[in-house]
């Protein structure tokens, strides 16, 4: 009888074989992602990391966003080993890091990304009719070696502070890359031109309450108004209307204090 338990032991222990521990749930994660303060450009390549260990990447389809919280958006997924449980998780977009989070297996969870590159850049004047020359200033704190423009019409410059003249009517995206595209800054409708410059009732070379008094003088028939298919016109029929009115001097008395753009799109 001994010898039968001692078999019926043995065979269960056989049966049973080594235990192997249960693997953990991942943990999803989506929300924004800005470079310098940018939405980052579909094609961006999001890293999470765990002891220096690659476990989860996506690479944006859309600009700015990654993932969602709606039940078929794809998300970034973390899959952790044993004992990475309540470990920091190191995000990258692009190689830069973009912040840390928890990893808590199971969860679904928003963590907006932010990258600080470094890179960036200025301009002496970023609205104006054209011509409209444009002096730019590399401002990256990393001190690079190499520089790449595109100013949004087409030119391009390799220079650390180019200058750059816009011949066009147009709001144009600014991109500076450095050392060889490893870290770039982009700058949506940063550059406005204009065919001539609106607001500019009496023709002074600026837009001022002068205008907006110059307009209503010449609604209440107390000046000449331009006539039409002129540039003066043009430049003081803001609201597009094909007449000028009380319309027009409201706009340009809101362009002088800050509510309407250049374009006299409100703000």
């Amino acid at each position: 009888m001994w010898v039968r338990r001692i078999l019926v032991i043995l065979l269960l222990f056989a049966l049973a074989g080594p235990v192997s521990a249960v693997p953990l749930l991942p943990a999803e994660f989506w929300g924004s992602v800005t470079v310098d303060g940018s939405p980052a450009p579909a094609g961006t390549v999001i890293t999470a990391r765990i002891d220096d260990r690659d476990c989860g990447s996506l690479t944006l389809e859309t600009a700015g966003v990654y993932g969602g919280e709606a039940l078929f958006n794809e998300r970034l997924i973390v899959g952790g080993e044993e004992g990475d449980a309540g470990k920091a998780i190191v995000f990258l977009v692009n190689g830069m890091s973009a912040g840390t989070a928890v990893y808590t297996p199971g969860t679904s969870t928003r963590f907006d990304l932010v990258v600080m590159s470094g890179v960036a850049f200025s301009a002496d004047v970023t609205a104006g009719p054209v011509p409209l020359t444009v002096r730019f200033t590399d401002i990256t704190t990393e001190n690079p070696s190499s520089w790449y423009w595109s100013f949004g019409d087409g030119g391009t410059s390799i220079e650390q502070h180019p200058v750059h003249t816009y011949t066009l009517p147009g709001n144009y995206t600014v991109t500076l890359s450095v050392d060889g595209g490893l870290l770039t800054a982009t700058r949506p409708g940063y550059i406005r031109a204009t065919p001539v410059l609106f607001g500019d009732a009496n023709d002074d070379g600026e837009v001022d309450q002068a205008d907006t008094l110059l307009v209503l003088q010449e609604v209440v028939g107390l000046k000449d108004m331009p006539g039409p298919g002129t540039e003066e016109f043009r430049k003081t029929d803001v609201h597009t209307n094909g007449v000028i009115d009380v319309g027009d001097a409201l706009f340009i008395a809101q362009y002088n204090v800050g509510l309407r753009d250049i374009w006299f799109a409100l703000l």
